[in-house]
């Protein structure tokens, strides 16, 4: 009997388990957790930088208000006007020392503005020698009335600023400062530093809500009650944890991309939301990631206390020394605009102004006692106060500050004058406005500044000045400003690294190329992705906790 056997089955072949790597299984088990976590715990500080951003070059530049002038111009000073010598005008008010004499003009009539021993600004006709009551006030008030060319309208306030305050920040750099306030329907006011004749900025009603609000939104003004590197830390904080919800969304997607599902049908909502804010997500997360990490990196260098204001010479100079009259100092062959006084190697000068036949202007310091000459006086003098600037920065904070109000603004009125010399020489460079104090460095050869550029931008106010670089660790400069004896910033290479990641990252300052309206429109525009990508999460996570 036969019978049909069957033959067994082939044993199926079953494929090996994919192995999953100890990172995806870390991204998919906890990645999407943290990511929520810190996205929730960011939400209102993105939602506040990101609409203060928005608003920022739209305040900046295209809604800025106009004002009429934004320099006060220096006309040249003409030895005749100037009827009264300084000296006598001097020994008329019993004043036998000053700190510095300028000559300005108040109503278009020349007017002697002698700084005492003590600080104050007094002012005096160089035509009959009689002291214009209220002077530094009045003289605010007549250049304020110029930046805006309004003669007219009343004076609604004046206000002498010795600190900065909430509509007067530090970022104006100038003190002190008047602030004047016109009786006008836009409530314009100016801000006025009288002992440079020039102005620290100007608002208006609009302007000033926008910078408080602004203030409130971008800077945290509201943390401003609590000691600075807690307000600061405060922010490094939150600006950290945006740059790591960032990135964490960045790795969601590098390594479960395949794995982001299709929404299961069109009326599936959280699906849908999911999907867009993951398609928004990774075209905006690399700007969110750039904006807050170099906002964290400028929050730390903050941290480090901006000490430029602390180390100003203040210098007084003997009645008795301003022997050479003022009418020769004055009658060169170049028109001279700006006069004030200065000591080098102890000796006093005369710092003269003018202006060549080329619109240049150039600074000659003649002695006061017999008008000789310092050849490269302005080198020299900034060569000088440098050195000073860093042996106050190298002390420590407390003691730098007691030595500024201790020391006798006599102490070196009649100090023996030192050599100078035009080689290199070496100096302690003390503790800068950010890194650690580097050592002994080489002073190379000093530059003159004219305008704003590069590492030295307008947010430091000052011009000219002189660039003094050392060759030494962190390759410090400081910009000294000779006519204010002013130290106006300091940059080392943890500056420009900072400042580089800021212009780039933070402001865009690589699109200067296509002009200032396409790199603002660019931020602008970069801002509301992050906005709009900011609440699209804040939907979703509402919708998947229903």
């Amino acid at each position: 009997m036969s019978s049909n056997q069957l033959s067994p089955a082939p044993p199926a072949v079953v494929a090996p388990a994919r192995t999953v790597s100890p990172v995806r299984r870390f991204v998919g088990r906890h990645m999407y957790r943290w990511h929520r976590i810190l996205g929730l715990i960011t939400v209102v500080p993105v939602v506040l930088w990101a609409l203060s951003g928005i608003s920022h070059p739209l305040m900046s530049n295209w809604l800025r208000p106009p004002i009429a002038h934004e320099t006060v111009p220096a006309p040249s000073l003409k030895a005749a006007a100037l009827t009264v010598p300084a000296t006598q005008v001097l020994a008329d008010h019993h004043l036998p020392a000053v700190q510095n004499l300028r000559v300005v003009q108040y109503r278009r009539q020349p007017y002697y503005q002698v700084t005492t021993a003590s600080g104050k600004l007094r002012y005096f006709s160089a035509a009959t020698s009689l002291e214009l009551p209220g002077g530094d006030r009045a003289y605010a008030e007549d250049v304020a009335r110029y930046l805006l060319a309004d003669s007219t309208s009343a004076v609604a306030s004046a206000e002498l600023l010795t600190h900065f305050t909430g509509d007067y920040k530090f970022i104006n750099r100038l003190l002190p400062v008047w602030k004047i306030t016109l009786a006008r329907p836009d409530g314009m006011t100016v801000f006025v530093e009288t002992g440079q004749s020039r102005m620290g900025t100007f608002n208006n009603h609009a302007r000033a809500t926008f910078l408080w609000v602004f203030g409130m939104m971008h800077n945290w003004d509201f943390l401003e009650v609590l000691p600075r590197p807690l307000h600061l830390g405060i922010m490094l904080v939150f600006t950290t944890i945006i740059w790591l919800s960032a990135l964490s969304g960045l790795v969601i997607y590098g390594f479960v991309r395949r794995k982001l599902r299709q929404p299961r049908s069109a009326q599936d909502k959280v699906g849908w939301l999911r999907r867009r804010h993951r398609t928004l997500g990774l075209w905006v997360a690399f700007v969110t990631f750039t904006f807050a990490l170099s906002a964290s990196y400028h929050l730390w260098q903050k941290l480090t206390p901006d000490r430029r204001n602390d180390v100003a010479r203040r210098t007084t100079f003997g009645a008795a020394e301003l022997a050479w009259p003022l009418t020769q100092a004055l009658g060169g062959p170049e028109p001279v605009t700006q006069l004030s006084l200065a000591r080098v190697s102890g000796q006093p000068y005369y710092r003269l102004v003018s202006k060549k036949a080329d619109g240049q202007l150039q600074a000659q310091y003649r002695s006061t006692r017999d008008g000789q000459l310092l050849p490269d006086g302005e080198f020299r003098y900034a060569s000088e106060l440098a050195q000073e600037f860093n042996a106050k920065l190298s002390q420590p904070m407390n003691a730098a500050a007691a030595s500024a109000e201790s020391g006798s603004a006599m102490a070196d009125c009649c100090a023996p004058p030192e050599p100078a010399t035009a080689t290199a020489t070496k100096t302690a460079l003390g503790l800068p406005a950010a890194g650690q104090a580097p050592a002994t460095a080489a002073l190379l050869s000093p530059e003159l500044i004219t305008k704003f550029a590069g590492e030295y931008g307008f947010v430091n106010k000052r011009l000219p000045v002189v660039k003094l670089a050392f060759d030494g660790p962190g390759h410090p400069a400081l910009y000294v400003e000779p006519a204010s004896g002013k130290l106006s910033a300091l940059v080392t290479d943890g500056d420009r690294r900072e400042g580089l990641s800021f212009a780039v990252l933070h402001k865009f300052f690589l699109m200067d190329w296509a002009g200032k309206n396409v790199r603002d429109f660019v931020a602008i525009f970069s801002a509301l992705g992050v906005l709009v990508v900011t609440l699209y999460g804040l939907v979703l996570l509402i919708r998947t906790q229903r």
